[in-house]
């Protein structure tokens, strides 16, 4: 006993020394020594000499700190004034996000896969309880302006309250990726803590997370994902950081789609080489208003615009699900309270609401002493170069010095008084759909609606001039899907078929090209776009070269296509319908299906091709992996495939009914403990020890024994997808060697 006590003090010396070497002053070290069973510890902090003794309280099996006169746990002593100084963030967080809030706010609604709406900061706050067996991952999902950025500010402000009033021990740190690279996480935790003139640097954020005394919220996952660098980089940044929490703490992650969770549960667990990444993942999906959402902001406003509002989302043609829209919901009603401004049915609401704002900006705002600086057309034009700079440079933010040099370029082009220049430049980010950026004197769109709206001509001068000068701009970063619509339907407006689209399209990936996995996305993003307009319109189109992967594809009515060498990557395709097309080396990775999904007469596409499947219905989304249920699916769906093309391996189906288990288990977490019943009753069964004794000596999971709080326990990490392993019963599939190895196995076995 005494060795092992020993031994727990020595381990947690280990810990006591990593955590203070993040907050001690620069250039010295915490001196720990040993005393009466416990530690004793010295170090520096804003040039004052501290002490502090730490002793193991049995009654309540904590460490525990005592120091100025005061006995805390250890926690609370890491959070405390003489670290990190919580109390004084919390009150600096409510003092910066205070002055955004608005007395307008309407609480959101979320759910979890199969459960019912909630409010959607009640559900984010439970889902991201830490817990003692694994980092828990909450990513919140939702489309862009569905709120959930001021759903997340909302949520770190009420936090920060709590924990002034002390009825909570912990603070929510919100870092946007908006204008930073994920590839350089740990920077914008620098930025984010210095603009809270925190008393901490970010290398203390994640032994915060560790303890519980932090949650990290890294909003707008997506923005710039492939932007710096490849997917594999940006991906690696969380994980890096989720490595250091030993398996401990709680990450929120939000993005538009669910594609970028998916594309987290394949790329995560090998990002930092297979480290010491300990995680489970909880989908979170936020909801677009509803009718008791968009009423109850109504409220604020007169019985005449509360009228018009109402009608105008009532119109089965005016584009309704962008007044579900909090950000526009609130943009229409101002500008139609504040300037009696019409909008008509029929036309694009976005479009409407950016002339409106156009057309209020030069008119009132920049206006001199020779009156308008600018015309209307002028003002668009420079937000498009404002818009086109951002992605020539991969950011959404500009700084000052960018923006200097721009507006002087376009203020020469078009002969503007200095005068103007210098409003344009001083009073940026007061400008209509202009707004600061997260960083001290830069500037960014209002939301990346905007943004893609001003992109979208650029893109479409690009794609008009050919493959080359598109594949140029294509490979910059993830193109948002607004940018792609508007940009495709001006140039099909313009009378450009969209098989001319789709030719140019074909010829902009370079295999050789280190930013080729890039372009290919965003080329399906694109030939998604094409599909929508002029799928069933223009007879025998040809799709070739492009990767669908977080493209809008569901509702997609396409006839008589071909589709050559393309990948659908976690597509969503509900209520799409493919008939009569042919395919040739078409690859469907985990797509999502629904009962309106239609593969009909679709030549070319078997079985074999679909890695994984998911499957949308009334209880939220399931993964099915097990080849006879993809098949008999797939024909549900229409394809006409016959039960015995499929040939599977000679497994029993007990044994195959735990490897599904064991592959959903492994769809949300890349760890499996044998101690948390986590798939069932089957641990303690002879078929399960058959199969896990198989994934052991065949390579598809690796043991590891860890410590967590009480005695180790033994944890299996997975080696490869869940999908992959499941694909291996087939016995033509095309499979890594470990795959095949773990089915002939069990095929022997049995």
């Amino acid at each position: 006993m005494a060795n092992m006590v020993s031994a727990d003090v020595t381990a947690f010396a280990d810990e006591l020394r990593a955590d203070l070497l993040t907050f001690v002053d620069p250039g010295t070290e915490p001196e720990i020594t040993a005393r009466g069973g416990g530690l004793l510890v010295r170090w520096s902090h804003d040039f004052d000499e501290r002490e502090a003794t730490v002793s193991w309280d049995r009654a309540r099996e904590q460490w525990v700190v005592e120091h100025d006169g005061k006995r805390v746990d250890y926690a609370a002593f890491v959070a405390g004034p003489d670290l990190a100084d919580l109390r004084a963030l919390a009150k600096n967080i409510v003092q910066v996000l205070g002055r955004r809030r608005s007395d307008r706010y309407v609480p959101g609604r979320a759910h979890l896969s199969g459960g019912a709406d909630e409010d959607a900061a009640t559900l984010v706050e439970r889902s991201s309880v830490p817990e003692d067996e694994a980092t828990k991952i909450v990513f919140v999902t939702g489309d862009a302006g569905a709120g959930k950025s001021r759903m997340l500010s909302e949520l770190t402000y009420e936090a920060a309250v709590r924990y002034l009033r002390g009825e909570s021990d912990y603070l929510y740190l919100n870092v946007s990726a908006q204008g930073r690279g994920l590839a350089r996480l740990n920077e914008a935790l620098a930025t984010e803590l210095q603009d809270l003139r925190a008393r901490m640097t970010y290398h203390s954020v994640a032994r915060l997370v560790r303890h519980g005394r932090l949650r990290l919220i890294v909003d707008g996952f997506d923005e710039l994902i492939g932007g710096q660098g490849s997917y594999e980089e940006a991906f690696g940044s969380l994980a890096g950081f989720i490595e250091e929490l030993d398996g401990r703490g709680s990450v929120i992650a939000a993005a538009r789609s669910v594609y970028y969770e998916q594309e987290f549960l394949a790329r995560t667990n090998s990002s930092s080489e297979l480290g010491s990444l300990l995680w489970s993942l909880v989908p979170v999906e936020m909801r677009l208003w509803g009718t008791v959402e968009v009423e109850a902001y109504l409220q604020h406003f007169s019985p005449d615009v509360r009228d018009r509002v109402r009608a105008l989302r009532d119109s089965p043609d005016a584009e309704g699900t962008l007044l579900d829209k909090p950000l526009f919901l609130a943009r229409t009603c101002e500008l139609m309270e504040a300037e009696n401004q019409s909008i008509e049915t029929g036309r694009p609401l976005l479009a409407q609401l950016v002339d409106a704002y156009v057309q209020r900006e030069v008119s009132s705002k920049l206006v001199g002493q020779h009156g308008q600086y600018l015309s209307g057309e002028q003002y668009v034009e420079l937000l498009k170069e404002i818009a086109i700079e951002m992605w020539r440079q991969k950011t959404r933010e500009l700084n000052r010095s960018t923006l200097h040099d721009l507006v002087s370029i376009f203020a020469q082009v078009h002969d503007l008084p200095t005068e103007a220049q210098q409003n344009l430049i001083d009073a940026a980010p007061s400008r209509a759909m202009l707004m600061l950026g997260t960083k001290p004197g830069t500037v960014a769109f209002e939301h990346d609606l905007f943004f893609g709206f001003f992109l979208a001509k650029p893109v479409e001068e690009a794609l008009d001039r050919g493959s080359q000068e598109a594949a140029s701009i294509l490979r910059r970063a993830n193109l948002p899907v607004e940018a792609a619509r508007a940009a495709v339907g001006g140039i099909v407006e313009s009378g450009t078929s969209g098989q001319d689209i789709l030719s140019v399209l074909a010829l902009v990936v370079d295999p050789n090209d280190s930013f080729a996995e890039v372009v290919g996305r965003n080329a399906g993003t694109l030939a998604a776009e094409v599909l929508r307009l002029r799928g069933t319109a223009e007879p025998d189109l040809m799709v070739q070269n492009v990767t669908f992967a977080d493209a809008d594809t569901s509702g997609l009515a396409v006839r008589g296509a071909s589709l050559a060498n393309v990948r659908f990557e976690r597509s969503d395709l509900r209520n799409t319908r493919f008939e009569s097309c042919v395919a040739q080396g078409v690859t469907w990775h985990l797509v999502v299906i629904d009962p309106e999904t239609t593969l009909l007469d679709f030549t070319g596409v078997t079985p074999a091709d679909f890695v994984g499947l998911r499957v949308a219905g009334s209880q939220g989304v399931e993964q099915d992996f097990v080849a006879s249920s993809i098949l008999r699916r797939l024909q549900d769906c229409g394809l006409g495939a016959d039960v015995d093309e499929v040939r599977t391996r000679d497994v029993a189906d007990g044994v195959v009914a735990v490897v599904e288990k064991l592959a959903r288990h492994y769809s949300r977490s890349n760890m499996l403990c044998t101690d948390d019943g986590a798939i069932g009753s089957v641990i303690d069964t002879p078929v399960w020890q058959r199969v896990i004794r198989a994934a052991e000596e065949s390579g598809v999971v690796r043991r590891e024994p860890r410590a967590t709080s009480g005695r180790p326990k033994t944890f299996y990490r997975r080696m490869v997808l869940p999908e992959t392993l499941l694909a291996g019963l087939v016995e033509d599939a095309s499979v890594p060697h470990a795959v095949a190895d773990f089915w002939s196995r069990l095929t022997e076995a049995a």
